[in-house]
C-alpha cells in the first residue's frame, strides 16, 4: 500500500485547508496501489500515476476520498499536465496517446466547441499511427514527440509563437508536424517551448517577456567591467595628475 501528502486535505475543526511545515501522510490509496510514480497538478485536479500503470484522479476543491480511478484504460507510463488538461501514454507495444480536460484553445487537438470539457481520458485519433515516446504540455498547448522518426508534434495555442510555427497565428485543433531531428522537448506554463535536437542544439521559442537569461548576465558583466575600467582609470589620472603637480 502506498501512501502521499495531499494538500487538498481541509482541518477537520477549521474546515480550511490544511497548512503542511513538515512532511506528513494524510493520503492512503487502495490496496491494489504499490507504488506512485509520478503526479501532474492543474488548476484543478491532480492525476496520479501508479507503478501498475493506473491513474487516479481527485479534484482540489473536494474531500480527499473523492480520489477515483480511471478504469477501462490500457496501462499508462507517463502523464503530463497544462493549466486545465492532462496527457497520458499507454504502456504498449504501439503506445497510445490520451487526453482529457478543458479544449478551448484546441490543445487536447479534439475541434469541438470551445468550452466543451473531456471528462475522462480520450484517445487522440491522429497519433494512432505514431510511435509516440514523449509527451509535453505547456499551459494550453500539446506536444508530442515521435524518437524513431525525431519528428515533433503539437496542437492548441500559438498566439504567442509557442509552437514554434510563424504560420500558425492563435489555436489550431489539427495536431501537426512542427519540428524535425527532434531528441527532446520541455515547455513551460508560462509560454514558452524549448527543444533539443540531434546536432546538440538548444532551440527555443514563444513568449519572451521575462527576458533572455544569459543576455541579462551578458549585460550585467559588461556594466560590471565597465565599472571597473571607469574606476581604474580614474584612479590612474588622479596619480598621474598627482605627480605632475609634484614635478611642478
Amino acid at each position: 500500500m502506498s501512501n502521499i501528502k495531499y494538500l487538498g486535505d481541509l482541518n477537520e475543526e477549521t474546515k480550511q485547508p490544511k497548512k503542511f511545515e513538515t512532511l506528513e501522510t494524510i493520503k492512503t490509496f487502495p490496496e491494489e496501489v504499490t507504488k506512485i510514480v509520478d503526479v501532474v497538478v492543474t488548476e484543478d485536479e491532480i492525476v496520479f500515476l501508479s507503478s501498475e500503470g493506473k491513474l487516479y484522479q481527485s479534484y482540489k476543491e473536494i474531500y480527499p476520498e473523492k480520489l477515483k480511478a480511471f478504469e477501462n484504460l490500457p496501462p499508462m507510463k507517463s502523464i503530463a499536465s497544462g493549466y486545465y488538461h492532462i496527457l497520458a501514454i499507454s504502456n504498449e507495444e504501439k503506445p497510445r496517446v490520451y487526453g482529457w480536460g478543458q479544449n478551448g484553445d484546441k490543445q487536447l487537438g479534439f475541434n469541438s466547441y470551445n468550452n466543451e470539457i473531456f471528462e475522462k481520458p480520450t484517445l487522440l485519433e491522429p497519433l494512432k499511427k505514431e510511435n509516440i515516446e514523449q509527451i509535453c504540455c505547456g499551459g494550453y498547448c500539446s506536444f508530442f514527440l515521435n524518437k524513431t522518426t525525431n519528428v515533433l508534434f503539437g496542437c492548441g495555442d500559438s498566439t504567442d509563437g509557442q509552437l514554434g510555427k510563424p504560420e500558425i497565428n492563435g489555436n489550431t485543433a489539427i495536431i501537426q508536424k512542427l519540428h524535425e531531428n527532434v531528441v527532446n522537448v520541455f515547455s513551460g506554463h508560462s509560454g514558452h517551448t524549448l527543444m533539443m535536437k540531434t546536432d546538440g542544439k538548444l532551440y527555443g521559442f514563444g513568449l519572451n517577456r521575462v527576458g533572455n537569461p544569459f543576455l541579462i548576465l551578458f549585460f550585467l558583466s559588461f556594466f560590471f567591467f565597465f565599472f571597473l575600467f571607469v574606476f581604474f582609470k580614474n584612479i590612474l589620472l588622479l596619480f598621474h595628475s598627482r605627480d605632475r603637480n609634484l614635478e611642478k
